[in-house]
């Protein structure tokens, strides 16, 4: 819709954008029909402006479906929405050693929303440095629920590629007044093969800071044994592909049998990961493991929860579970 106003003698054009949900057809929640109401409002700016557009389900795909989420993501940091979960990783007794801090994203309308729908869209900008600060933050103010155990966080490949994860790191721990070694970084296989010099660099940094590194994911791509050598890391994640395979695949027996040697000889911790029976928990120990984590010992968990677990970890977790 397009109008005009005079001003000192002169027409200045105006116009306006308009965009409709409507109730019940769109949504019932007065919450998400605004959500809808300004989705069909960027359409409609989107169209050249100056037009009234009504919201339909085509929006929600695509470009439009990640702008919306960006924005609410956005949201979702101060409003609090955002939780970490913690999920155990445990030592060859089964008792615990460390916990991984997995995010969620608790929407008011939509419900629990899985990281992998959102963390993917918020790496396409800097929303990401954000969310990972939010992550380390909440790690700091929880990890003296967990004497005695690391936090392992995971950090995408994007923050890597700023020199801001290091700074943010740097502060966060003076503002806590939590210390470096208390935490464990996760990065994946995929990011460690793209590695340039400057990641390398700033993982460097990060271990220089008391940061253990762990390799996550390790046999889904291409990275080989020769990057143990290569990488600043103190520890690797085997994925759970081969954890499953160890009962009846002798590739994967030896693959994970190789490995377990090579990390031992460079001082590289090896962790099982997607335990989810005691065979998988004994084939995995047999083959020269050393931390395992799975559904066998806990799924991720709110924080008083897996407290409460940590706390209770007097007999070999395995047995109990």
């Amino acid at each position: 819709m397009r109008a005009g106003k005079r001003h000192e003698g002169k027409i200045i054009p105006l116009s306006i954008s308009v965009g409709v949900a409507l109730a019940p057809l769109h949504a019932s929640n007065p919450t998400e029909l605004m959500l809808l109401a300004d989705l069909a409002l960027y359409e409609s700016k989107a169209a050249g402006r100056g037009r009234v557009t009504v919201f339909d389900e085509e929006m929600l795909s695509d470009k439009r479906y990640r702008r919306l989420v960006e924005r609410e993501l956005r949201a979702a940091v101060y409003l609090g929405e955002l939780e970490l979960h913690y999920q155990p990783i445990v030592g060859t007794e089964g008792s615990i050693d460390a916990l991984e801090g997995l995010i969620r994203w608790r929407h008011p309308v939509r419900g629990l929303i899985s990281p992998a729908e959102f963390i993917p869209i918020a790496e396409r900008s800097t929303l990401i440095d954000m969310i990972g600060e939010w992550v380390f933050k909440r790690a700091c103010a929880d990890i003296g629920h967990f004497p005695g155990r690391r936090i392992s966080i995971n950090v995408s490949g994007e923050q890597l590629k700023r020199d801001e994860i290091v700074t943010m790191c740097e502060r966060v721990l003076r503002e806590t007044g939590r210390s470096a070694s208390g935490f464990i970084i996760e990065i994946t296989e995929t990011v460690a093969t793209a590695a340039t010099p400057e990641i390398l660099r700033r993982l460097e940094a990060l271990r220089g800071l008391g940061f253990h590194i762990a390799l996550d994911d390790f046999g889904t791509g291409h990275c080989g044994f020769n990057y143990l050598k290569t990488l600043p890391i103190d520890s690797v994640k085997i994925d759970r592909s081969y954890i499953r395979s160890l009962a009846h695949d002798q590739v994967a027996q030896i693959f994970v049998s190789a490995l377990t040697q090579i990390a031992r000889i460079q001082h590289i911790a090896i962790v099982a990961e997607g335990v989810e029976t005691a065979e998988e928990f004994t084939l995995a120990r047999t083959a020269g493991c050393g931390r395992f984590q799975g559904y066998f010992f806990g799924k991720p968990a709110p924080r008083d929860k897996t407290s409460a677990l940590c706390a209770a970890d007097g007999e070999p977790l395995a047995l109990s579970a």
